[in-house]
């Protein structure tokens, strides 16, 4: 793998990720930025490096991971640097844990910190337990100072992989408790997201702000339609279950294995679903979950989208620009764009058309 640190034109097959420009396939890099692309980049004079059996993309983003799940954070953090991946967004950790280290990257970390969940018997395992909007306006105004980049609530439980279309505890969170986080991170311009399934609890989540849907299992057309309309992002982690399904360790009866095939199926055509109503997409693993190790996790839920139907540029907007914009690093990453960090990924193919290529870039340079 080439690493390119400053001052050289990059002259390859193509470009996908540059959605605006239309030009020739080049790309100068100064002090590891997209300096200029096209006709401009090759009049500046810099030393060219000639990669012209290779299409140049931006390199994709996870933007739904949990690195104490796994070996550790900064374990799980080499992983996503090995796996040619640009940042990863950390949806929420125990209370007593330390905020992982964002180190400049690559990859870059986003952090959700701490995040927010119901006492007593709707409880989630990895949030913190509270009670009445003005402890959750409270620990939203925690995780702010903490630095958090988004606010993360825990609405539901976990499935029921017994029967399809059941949520444990569906409903955590009371309206209030709901308004009052998103009350503080939006003053804080921040986001907030929503570990949320099943259309009441989604819909709670939507009519009160969020701007996020995480999971969002067993949703419908209209639920569909309105996150489409109100241009909320749905990360719809498929791969958790599928992980589940296949079952390396031999954790489910017949009975169980049945039930996750049909859960499988209904998230793998409401995605589908969801890509034709126009819903913002994006990309998270849920790395960390049993058999999703960090890294690989994310080509393993590229893959269950794949298999879903979905388009392979749905696909690649969902892992870059759209990733990057939901992180907060629009500008940043998921483009190939003057001002752009230019960690860039070769493939022999364009992989707009098959952003698996991802997974064994031939050529990096980070």
């Amino acid at each position: 793998m080439a690493r390119i640190d400053d001052g050289l034109c990059l002259l390859a097959k193509g470009l996908a990720g540059a959605e605006s420009y239309q030009g020739p396939p080049a790309v100068l890099v100064r002090e590891g930025r997209v300096a200029a692309l096209g006709q401009e980049a090759l009049e500046q004079g810099a030393e060219r490096v000639e990669l012209p059996e290779l299409w140049l993309s931006p390199a994709p983003l996870d933007a739904h991971v949990h690195l104490y799940l796994g070996p550790g954070p900064e374990e799980a953090m080499e992983a996503w640097r090995q796996a040619g991946v640009a940042a990863v967004r950390d949806l929420g950790h125990k209370p007593h844990r330390a905020t992982p280290h964002d180190d400049g990257g690559p990859p870059l970390l986003r952090n959700a910190c701490v995040g927010l969940g119901a006492e007593g018997e709707a409880a989630y395992w990895i949030a913190a337990r509270l009670s009445g909007p003005q402890a959750f306006a409270l620990a939203a105004r925690e995780q702010i100072g903490r630095g958090a980049a988004v606010i993360k609530l825990f609405a539901t439980g976990l499935l029921d992989f017994q029967h399809p279309g059941q949520v444990c505890h569906p409903q955590a969170l009371t309206d209030e408790e709901i308004a009052a986080a998103v009350g503080e991170a939006h003053a804080a311009g921040l986001p907030v997201s929503v570990h949320a399934s099943g259309e009441t609890a989604v819909r709670q989540a939507l009519d009160q702000g969020a701007d996020g849907i995480e999971h969002g299992f067993f949703l419908g057309r209209d639920t569909l339609e309105t996150m489409a309309r109100k241009g909320v992002w749905w990360s719809p982690t498929l791969a958790p279950i599928q992980a589940h399904l296949d079952d390396p360790q031999g954790r489910h009866d017949a009975a169980t294995l049945a039930a996750l095939a049909e859960i499988v199926d209904r998230q793998a055509a409401q995605i589908k679903l969801g890509e034709e109503l126009g819903v913002n997409l994006v990309m998270g693993s849920d790395a960390g979950s049993y058999n999703l190790p960090h890294g690989e996790a994310l080509f393993q839920e590229m893959t269950s989208w794949l298999d879903a139907g979905v388009s392979p540029d749905t696909v690649f907007l969902a892992s870059t620009r759209r990733a990057a914009r939901v992180m907060g690093l629009a500008g940043e990453l998921g483009e190939i764009a003057q001002g752009a960090r230019a960690w860039l990924l070769g493939t022999p193919e364009d992989p707009r058309r098959d952003p698996l290529l991802w997974r064994r870039p031939l050529w990096r340079n980070f």
